[in-house]
């Protein structure tokens, strides 16, 4: 083989032991063997356009395909747009953006689409903790196990995971309802440990969107326009492996939003070109920085100003009630 070639199988090899894997069969290993091959050309050509201090290279997802990511369901993405222009504004927000909320990181797992419930569950522990100072570590298998529209692990949205809590009038803590990685049957248990009074839409419009991710903009207020650490849909980073991610459009369209995560803060790299957001995926801390990613603020990257929604939590006390499904 060409030299090229041996140092492609060694790379290979040594991922395979960097990330433990094993497959059912020699064809299956040569076809995730290809896989990776395309993974790096992809990364490759991510650093070689990349406008921001971003690296990208070999990660645990580099022998991943499309199909093996946080789908979205059959119902498209129509119907994200068509949910945002009904969704309610939000409120004038009570509490600033922290710099940085860090909260509990669990890997959703490679068979289960479960980014949009890790998204949605992570919302309302946040919620929690900057509204009543009571941190919550609540359970993404119960939204799973009893989404009210069905989605599961075969992807969903992250308005099916709040309407899911309101219709169970709460969501238990993860020490009750631990995560396993798969749908299994919904259980009804008795306390819930958090709940919310409803759902609105962060930013309500591209025009607000823009102007809040606007270089121009600054820093995030004091008191922020609307609620914070809210979940976006997103287009997944999955080779990125540290620094400010400012990627071309064409690396990262927002045409092809399909894996959702969790704004949690902001920061600036020393000069107003380098002003990030930080977001919190779903992927645990072996992928980028310790789990979290920091993307360029400033304008629509990779779709993070499309379909922001939260819960919103008003009192404590008083859960709220409401079911909708997409038709």
């Amino acid at each position: 083989p060409c030299p090229f070639q041996a140092e492609l199988t060694r790379m290979f090899k040594d991922f395979m032991i960097q990330f433990n894997r094993t497959y059912r069969s020699p064809a299956e290993q040569r076809r995730r063997f290809g896989i990776f091959t395309q993974s790096l050309l992809v990364a490759r050509r991510l650093q070689e356009t990349e406008l921001g201090t971003g690296q990208y290279g070999v990660t645990r997802f580099s022998d991943w395909t499309g199909g093996d990511w946080c789908p979205l369901p059959q119902w498209g993405i129509g119907v994200i747009a068509e949910a945002g222009e009904s969704a309610p504004s939000c409120p004038a927000a009570q509490h600033p953006l922290a710099p940085r909320w860090v909260s509990l990181l669990s890997p959703q797992g490679k068979k289960c689409g479960s980014c949009w419930a890790f998204a949605a569950v992570a919302n309302i522990e946040s919620l929690w903790n900057i509204h009543f100072h009571q941190p919550r570590n609540l359970s993404v298998q119960e939204v799973l196990d009893c989404s009210w529209c069905g989605a599961g692990c075969k992807g969903g949205y992250v308005w099916d995971a709040f309407t899911t809590v309101l219709q169970r009038r709460g969501l238990t803590s993860e020490d009750a309802y631990p995560y396993t990685g798969r749908k299994e049957t919904c259980h009804n248990l008795s306390e819930p440990a958090a709940y919310i009074q409803g759902t609105c839409l962060s930013i309500s419009n591209a025009r607000e969107a823009l102007w809040l991710l606007s270089p121009s903009h600054g820093d995030p207020p004091t008191k922020p326009p609307h609620p914070t650490h809210f979940p976006l849909y997103f287009v997944p980073p999955q080779y990125y492996k540290k620094g400010i991610s400012q990627p071309l459009v064409k690396s990262c369209s927002p045409d092809h939003v399909d894996h959702v995560v969790l704004l949690v803060g902001y920061g600036h790299g020393g000069s107003a070109k380098r002003r990030y957001w930080v977001i919190k995926n779903s992927w645990g801390e072996g992928w980028g920085e310790k789990g979290y990613y920091r993307l360029y603020r400033g304008r629509n990257a990779c779709g993070i100003t499309m379909f922001p929604i939260t819960a919103t939590v008003t009192r404590v006390g008083a859960p709220g009630h409401e079911v909708h499904c997409p038709t």
